[in-house]
């Protein structure tokens, strides 16, 4: 399924050769030469052995060929190998793929001359393709994730703030670009950390971006706007935001040698299906936001280089409490309602999440970050726990649940569904690679939650600091006025 993803992604693409990517050069090239191997040693026994019976086992010479190679991880783990271990590498498929076009019938002599024609040629064009980088000690696996700090784009949010203390907790030095469109009070307590570093900007103003880019040795990409409602605001500055900042934070980290980068997605882009969704399924986006996320993540893992190490995370719908709270989602919303009001409103009861706490999901980006590069280099994982996929209507009995000790709670369940999103998520690939299993369950989070909200820590749970909605209308307003983004100020 994976494989048929990439074709489609591929389709959508533009086909000229400036849009290859590394590793859709290296089979082009592969298939070409073994092709026109296939052809010559036709050719010559046509003319010179006297063979004038069109063997057909030979037009599968390429394909076998390419077959070959992937079984022994030309494309795959030996992608930044030695040129040696790739020598290596292609004489046993080229060995592999003669033995299986002889027991095809295709004729000894044109065996022996595709052999002839195609092992020397490939693999001296990995030699020579290696030169430059066996010459580049910065490409080794320890530059890559020891030196210089971890940038953290978007580290003063909800998921940004519980990064950068993780970080900090596992040692590393942290440099955070951030507009504070939410205040700078969530980053307060690491302010007198030698290891920490705040750089107020956008991620889109190219000189903010260029000074903190600078020396850094991996990037977390976490702006953008997040949620749906958020991203439905104005279309333009939702593409801006989430899009095009994307495209300029890849740009200048290759451009000032950068090779680790986390990207922050969503599992909203399975949209509505009936079930389990793997990170290789067919995406269904039914929002803007989903939108933005997919043309984000084929910004980040097409046409990239080898030694950029790129991998994307889509989260799951995260709740829980953090230094920059957020009541538009929907579990802290209904320990909200539930705590304050004693009643809870369900739109849509039967609708599938995944759910993850905040404090999971920090842990696993830096558990990503923390990974072998060549492991998690243009993978994508979902961040979640199977033990956490439940559905709407059972999410707000377990906060009725929750508050039952406090005050009684009525839900009012309404069944049109508004939110058009329905969908269950496996989180098997990110246990099973990188050991990520949640260790916060939800009735935890809300309990905690509901403790928070009991112990004051929280104002009006419905004012705007807490919602991205009306936080992005605040920053849409300013933006226009400032003229730096396509024309005035719209009319309302």
């Amino acid at each position: 399924m994976k494989l048929v993803s990439l074709a489609r992604l591929k389709w959508r693409r533009s086909w000229g050769l400036s849009a290859l990517g590394p590793n859709e050069a290296r089979v082009l090239f592969d298939f070409v030469l073994a092709s026109g191997a296939s052809l010559a040693s036709l050719a010559f026994a046509f003319w010179f052995v006297g063979f004038r019976t069109f063997s057909w086992p030979t037009v599968l010479l390429p394909v076998l060929f390419l077959v070959g190679n992937l079984s022994v991880g030309i494309y795959t783990r030996l992608k930044l190998a030695a040129p040696s271990q790739k020598g290596l590498a292609l004489t046993l498929s080229i060995a592999g793929t003669s033995l299986v076009a002889w027991w095809l019938g295709v004729p000894p002599p044109v065996v022996i001359l595709w052999t002839m024609l195609t092992l020397p040629t490939a693999v001296v064009a990995r030699l020579l393709l290696g030169l430059p980088y066996s010459r580049n000690v910065g490409l080794t696996t320890l530059a890559v994730t020891r030196h210089g700090p971890v940038l953290v784009i978007g580290g003063a949010g909800y998921i940004g703030s519980l990064t950068v203390e993780h970080l900090l907790q596992r040692g590393h030095r942290v440099r955070v670009l951030d507009r504070l469109m939410y205040g700078p009070e969530a980053l307060a307590p690491f302010a007198a950390s030698r290891n920490f570093e705040l750089i107020e900007g956008d991620v889109t103003d190219i000189s903010k971006l260029t000074a903190a880019m600078r020396h850094a040795s991996a990037v977390i990409h976490l702006a953008g706007l997040v949620g749906d409602p958020a991203c439905a605001v104005d279309q333009d500055f939702t593409r801006h935001t989430n899009i095009i900042a994307t495209r300029m934070a890849k740009e200048v980290a290759q451009s000032l040698g950068v090779h680790r980068f986390i990207f922050a997605s969503s599992c909203s882009v399975y949209g509505a299906s009936d079930r389990e969704m793997r990170e290789g399924d067919a995406l269904n986006p039914v929002s803007l936001y989903a939108q933005t996320k997919i043309d984000s993540e084929r910004e980040l893992l097409f046409s990239v280089r080898d030694d950029f190490f790129v991998t994307v995370l889509r989260f799951a719908t995260v709740f829980g409490h953090s230094r920059r709270p957020r009541f538009d989602l929907v579990a802290n919303l209904f320990a909200a309602q539930a705590v304050m009001n004693g009643h809870i409103t369900v739109i849509g009861p039967d609708q599938w999440r995944p759910f993850i706490h905040v404090r999971d999901l920090a842990r696993a980006i830096v558990m990503v970050l923390e990974s072998n590069p060549s492991t998690v280099q243009s993978q994508i994982y979902n961040v979640g726990d199977n033990r956490l996929n439940m559905t709407i209507g059972q999410l707000s009995e377990l906060v009725r649940r929750s508050v039952a000790g406090i005050r009684e709670v009525q839900v009012e369940v309404h069944a049109t569904e508004q939110d058009r999103r329905n969908y269950r998520v496996s989180f098997d690939k990110i246990r099973s690679q990188l050991g990520f299993t949640a260790d916060v369950m939800l009735e935890d989070g809300v309990r905690e939650m509901v403790e928070e909200l009991r112990a004051g820590r929280y104002r009006d749970f419905g004012d705007p600091v807490y919602s991205n909605v009306a936080t992005t209308r605040s920053a849409l307003r300013d933006y226009y006025e400032s003229g730096e983004l396509y024309g005035p100020l719209r009319a309302s």
